[in-house]
């Protein structure tokens, strides 16, 4: 009887989904990969047992990473610099909006003059004419 190959030895022999479960954590879940993933585990008890020990192993991890707090004294003063930074790049909010709409308006502005400009070139002009004799061609045909 040949011996199977897997790349890792820890993966279940018993189904070939099981090597995937691990992608769950980095799919969106209004993705179609990780809904039918997800509605695979829930009917196969290996993929399940599987998924079951490599959430509590994650969660069992986490007690090891280290929270960072910033000191209150050291956030306010990195709010109050950035703030200031802001200030002189004028990058608040209400002005990067401002700036933003005004050349998304620039924008449609400069689409729009191009689309009318276009609607008289040459080659619009040729398009028309043959729309014409098609039209003319097809009425009388019919």
């Amino acid at each position: 009887m040949p011996q199977e190959y897997s790349f890792n030895k820890n993966f279940s022999r018993q189904c070939v989904h099981t090597k995937n479960i691990y992608s769950l954590l980095d799919m969106p879940k209004q993705e179609e990969a990780y809904k039918r993933l997800n509605k695979h585990i829930e009917s196969c008890a290996v993929c399940a047992d599987e998924l079951k020990k490599f959430q509590s192993k994650t969660l069992a991890a986490q007690a090891f990473i280290p929270k960072v707090m910033m000191a209150r004294d050291l956030r306010q003063s990195f709010d109050r610099e950035v703030g200031e930074l802001f200030k002189i790049m004028d990058l608040n909010e209400r002005e990067l909006l401002k700036k933003n709409v005004k050349k998304g308006f620039r924008f449609i502005d400069s689409m729009g003059a191009g689309f009318l400009k276009n609607l008289g070139s040459k080659a619009m002009i040729k398009a028309y004419v043959l729309a014409a004799l098609m039209f003319l061609a097809l009425k009388f045909i019919l």
